[in-house]
């Protein structure tokens, strides 16, 4: 629950921090329906600073309501976004943190297809958050749809302030999930949150340039999207492949077989193919990692 002066200053916060690399969020739609109701769920989730993990006790029992102080946190300066090569440092050292949302459209779990939109989510949530060197994973959602989170994986853990909740009507009431990397290796792969663990150090280490462009490229977008969406020429696109090929040849020579070395102006489509599969299977490389000297 947000009071009325934090939701009226969220659009303008939102338009400011929605591309930040410590934030994720992705859209369901259901492209068969009409425009404008094509939207069936939202999820999104912050990478969180180790100190901030600490001070909220997310390691016991938090207090009720982590969303608002995240926002008034991050309106007041207290909570402070974390960048690129911040984020690297905790993915490197295995520190990662990060907490998920989630709000969907139709809320009957024993409808069918309210279960569906829940696949699609949990689909979502796998392609978003594979990779990273995840140390603890939180989920903060209502009470009515914190069944569907334990059923990806989560955990539910007890708020610290719990009796305060129980004036509230139970579906109004929050509901705070986590699991730790200890917690999700010690069952067998199969749900949401279990593959999210699994974790490679990335062999190549991609700028965060070029790890922007191999993000957006999974999803087929044309080179005039990528161009407009990453601000640069097409000269600058074609720089930023090539690159990405220069980067994988020098760590792996071998990786494009008969097109290696070849023009990229002939090959380059073919070599692209080849990059993004790659990253399809080791999403670790399209995540920061900074090892720190010493």
């Amino acid at each position: 629950m947000l009071d009325a002066q934090l939701r009226a200053a969220l659009p303008d916060l939102w338009r400011r921090i929605l591309d930040e690399p410590s934030i994720g969020t992705t859209l369901m739609e259901d492209l068969a329906l009409p425009p404008g109701g094509r939207i069936q769920g939202w999820g999104y989730g912050f990478v969180l600073p180790e100190d901030w993990v600490r001070r909220e006790r997310f390691d016991s029992h938090p207090a009720a309501y982590v969303l608002r102080r995240i926002y008034a946190g991050m309106l007041d300066g207290s909570f402070k976004l974390m960048s690129d090569a911040e984020i690297g440092v905790a993915n490197a050292q295995g520190r990662f943190h990060y907490i998920n949302f989630y709000t969907q459209r139709r809320k009957d779990l024993g409808d069918p297809y309210v279960q569906s939109v829940f696949n699609i989510a949990n689909e979502a949530f796998r392609a978003a958050s594979a990779g990273n060197n995840t140390e603890v994973m939180y989920f903060e959602t209502s009470a009515y749809d914190a069944p569907a989170i334990a059923a990806a994986g989560f955990q539910q853990c007890a708020y610290s302030d719990e009796s305060s909740l129980e004036s509230l009507p139970a579906q109004d009431r929050p509901a705070f999930l986590r699991i730790t990397r200890d917690e999700a290796r010690n069952t067998l792969p199969g749900t949401s949150v279990r593959h999210v663990f699994e974790h490679h150090p990335p062999l190549f280490r991609f700028s965060a340039s070029q790890r922007r462009l191999l993000w957006l490229a999974l999803f087929d977008e044309s080179d005039a999207h990528l161009t407009a969406r990453l601000d640069v020429s097409v000269h600058g696109l074609k720089k930023l492949w090539r690159g990405i090929y220069e980067r994988i040849e020098d760590k792996m020579p071998e990786f494009f077989g008969e097109t290696s070395g070849a023009d990229d102006g002939r090959r380059g489509p073919e070599k692209r193919r080849q990059v993004l599969a790659y990253v399809r299977q080791r999403p670790e490389e399209l995540r920061p990692w900074v090892e720190r000297e010493g």
